[in-house]
């Protein structure tokens, strides 16, 4: 049962430079820069390739499917809003279009005991009280 009287996880809000990642997010569509010199995928966003230092980049889609790189189990709720959601999965996940691209999610509707590394996770969003669609994982099913 949600208490619809706690306050709302705080959510990010868009900093110069990733607006569009924010507006994918609000179309269920997960981006993330790729380098116009060297082709790579780069995670967090950023004005200069991490790979290469070029400046050039595209906003390019991600399939939304990865793997549980790590995970850790969120029991003690830090903020008000978690108190009602412990416990909570917080999940890095490598996403299969290049070898160390990895962000941080949370993972929902998971069983505590199917978690395992290197499961199947896909992408889904959720939207926070405020609006902004916000990019989660759920274990994939064969």
């Amino acid at each position: 049962m949600s208490n619809h009287n706690a306050p709302a996880f705080p959510y990010p809000i868009p900093e110069y430079g990733t607006e569009p990642y924010w507006a994918a997010c609000n179309e269920e569509r997960l981006v993330m820069q790729r380098c116009a010199s060297c082709g790579q995928f780069r995670w967090q966003p950023a004005p200069i390739c991490i790979h290469c230092q070029a400046d050039g980049f595209t906003w390019s889609p991600l399939s939304g499917r990865g793997r549980i790189y790590t995970w850790t189990v969120v029991t003690h709720p830090i903020h008000p809003a978690a108190v009602a959601k412990v416990p909570y999965v917080v999940v890095e996940v490598e996403l299969e279009e290049q070898a160390g691209l990895r962000m941080l999610s949370n993972l929902v509707d998971a069983n505590l005991a199917d978690i395992v590394f290197d499961a199947p996770v896909i992408v889904g969003f959720d939207r926070h009280p405020a609006g902004q669609l916000l990019p989660i994982f759920r274990l994939a099913r064969p």
